[in-house]
């Protein structure tokens, strides 16, 4: 009952997008956003990137048929509910219209007459004649659509799946380059207790185990996590309309205040004026592969041209893995595709009502439609939510949406963790 209140007072509430005079881009500026977003938005972006709890990514679902039929809200069924309506109302004043102009023999033209009529009109009647052309296209037409449909939406399904890869594609890296330096950190020796020589199964205290990272070698580490903890989250915040607010001023300015980032390099930040301010997390980047070919020469890191190659190689890969998070943004789809499936959708809807007069009434009819809104129309919009992975549009509420707030927070969850799995050998 709290989550529908909540959900309820969400839709209620504008988001700071919504807030914009700029209806025509759906990812505001950043500029505009430093007009219209308030301190509590910044702070409830930033309580659900912190922490170390996961969550699920995306809506989790039962197999049980029945349990499927109960869901609703962010379904196909929820999101095209409204349009079906609307074209049933529309093929219900077509039907009226044409039940008028072409009635049934020996019955009147009174409203419930034609919708209550069978599907039996005069065959001799010109327009009818007319409608049994159009129904052998339309036939050929819903054949067409559907073939073409199906797959638009495989195409769209696979652009959110690489979405989905890249996003894991990106922690796998953050992981693999705080594994290597937590492993790879200078250690203090070992210290045993006298007379221990040899180690002795039956008598594990014969030696105390207290090889742990150097006080510098620690400071490493947890600069390294830092770093890549803040450049996570400046980067999706530069790709996903959601987090932008936190490449404003006053969002910088809040991650000083939440120990995100430290006010060194917000001011670092600042100073970089001819570096685009959704770039900005590049810098965090460069910053970590600098730290760690200062610990190399310093001793701090252990590890030869090897480790040094791997290291950077793991940096190289991922900038490139998270360049291409807008490179699959820029070509998901070209606008004449989309354009002539949304278009061959819509005729295949709005016909419906003419090329299925004669043979299922007028009952039939709007029936038909509402079916074909649904299964059609909702299938290409679902097509459309899958185009817009990261939510950038919002085009339908609910449906598949991939909560990003999880990956920074799984990866904020990991980096502890390699840490302080290798405090102690």
């Amino acid at each position: 009952v709290k989550a529908k209140k909540d959900k309820m007072i969400r839709k209620k509430e504008k988001e700071p997008w919504e807030r914009t005079d700029n209806l025509m881009n759906s990812v505001p500026t950043i500029d505009e956003l430093e007009q219209i977003v308030t301190d509590a938005d910044i702070e409830n972006v930033l309580d659900q990137i912190l922490g170390s709890s996961g969550g699920p990514i995306i809506r989790r679902f039962k197999p049980e048929p029945l349990w499927l039929w109960r869901c609703w809200y962010g379904t196909v069924l929820y999101n095209s509910s409204k349009g079906a309506i609307i074209n049933m109302i529309w093929t219900t004043v077509v039907c009226l219209s044409l039940g008028k102009i072409a009635p049934q023999p020996g019955s009147d033209t009174s409203i419930r007459s034609i919708l209550m009529a069978l599907p039996t009109s005069d065959q001799n009647h010109p327009l009818i004649s007319h409608l049994k052309v159009l129904e052998k296209v339309w036939s050929l037409l819903i054949s067409f659509s559907t073939f073409l449909l199906t797959f638009f939406v495989g195409q769209a399904y696979g652009l959110w799946r690489d979405f989905y890869g890249i996003g894991r594609s990106i922690q796998g890296r953050l992981n693999d380059i705080n594994l290597l330096v937590a492993t790879h950190a200078a250690r203090s020796p070992v210290t045993r207790k006298k007379g221990s020589h040899k180690r002795k199964h039956d008598d594990l205290h014969q030696y105390i185990n207290n090889s742990q990272h150097t006080p510098e070698a620690l400071r490493l580490c947890e600069k390294v996590s830092s770093n890549l903890k803040a450049y996570h989250i400046l980067m999706w915040a530069s790709n996903a309309r959601r987090f932008r607010m936190l490449l404003t001023n006053r969002g910088l300015h809040h991650m000083v205040q939440r120990g995100i980032i430290s006010k060194e390099e917000k001011y670092t930040l600042d100073t970089l004026v001819e570096l685009p301010k959704t770039m900005k997390h590049l810098v965090f980047l460069e910053w970590i592969a600098m730290d760690c070919q200062k610990g190399l020469r310093e001793g701090t890191l252990i590890g030869n041209a090897g480790f040094e190659h791997l290291l950077l190689d793991k940096i190289c890969m991922l900038r490139g893995t998270v360049g291409s998070i807008g490179d699959k943004l820029d070509g998901r789809m070209p606008l004449a595709y989309a354009h002539f499936v949304q278009i061959l959708v819509d005729t295949l809807v709005y016909t419906a009502p003419f090329a299925q007069y004669s043979t299922l009434g007028p009952l039939g009819c709007i029936l038909s439609v509402g079916i074909l809104t649904i299964f059609y129309s909702g299938l290409l919009d679902l097509a459309k939510v899958f185009l817009d992975p990261l939510d950038n549009e919002d085009y339908c509420q609910g449906s598949v949406y991939m909560d990003i707030g999880v990956l920074i927070r799984e990866s904020n969850a990991a980096s502890k963790r390699w840490i302080h799995g290798a405090s102690k050998y």
